[in-house]
């Protein structure tokens, strides 16, 4: 419910809805989405838009995509360059994780815990460990922790990634 009102409310700005939807979607931390810069939105070959958090860009679902360009857009048009995403007080500085907590907490979102635990477990039901850590930004141990927890096991993923050449595996 919360997530479906941050992804359709108008009402809510712009950078609040999209924060909040990261959040609760890919489990990041309010200290690295108040960290991210508008060179993090972009749109792939297959005009997907998309979104680094770790290594590699992860494409977004719509409305999420459109939201993510938009704040993209409203903020190189401000700034008239690439800068942060979520602007600070100070010139050149990116808001602060407890300014955007702060922010969020009139939405419902009090602390990033909740939905965090959330999303990552349900990206680790469908990602095995190390995939979940690198397009994420988080470690593999945690991220394979989170799989577990989730029971997935990703025991053919193990067997494709023994038996072929890193560089040729279909993952």
């Amino acid at each position: 419910m919360l997530l479906h009102r941050l992804l359709q409310d108008r009402e809510i700005e712009l950078r609040d809805r999209f924060a909040g939807a990261v959040l609760l979607l890919y489990g990041r931390p309010f200290t690295h989405i108040a960290a991210l810069k508008t060179t993090a939105v972009g749109v792939d070959q297959d005009g997907q838009t998309t979104l680094q958090l770790g290594r590699g860009a992860i494409p977004l679902p719509e409305p999420l995509g459109a939201l993510g360009l938009a704040l993209r857009h409203q903020r190189v048009q401000q700034l008239g360059a690439e800068g942060w995403l979520f602007r600070g007080r100070h010139a050149g500085a990116h808001i602060t994780a407890d300014s955007l907590r702060c922010r969020l907490k009139r939405y419902g979102i009090e602390r990033s815990t909740e939905g965090r635990h959330g999303a990552l477990l349900a990206l680790a039901a469908r990602l095995p460990a190390p995939i979940l850590a690198e397009r994420i930004g988080i470690h593999q141990a945690p991220a394979a922790q989170w799989v577990r927890l989730a029971g997935a096991t990703y025991a053919e993923y193990v067997q494709v990634r023994s038996t072929r050449p890193a560089t040729s595996s279909r993952l």
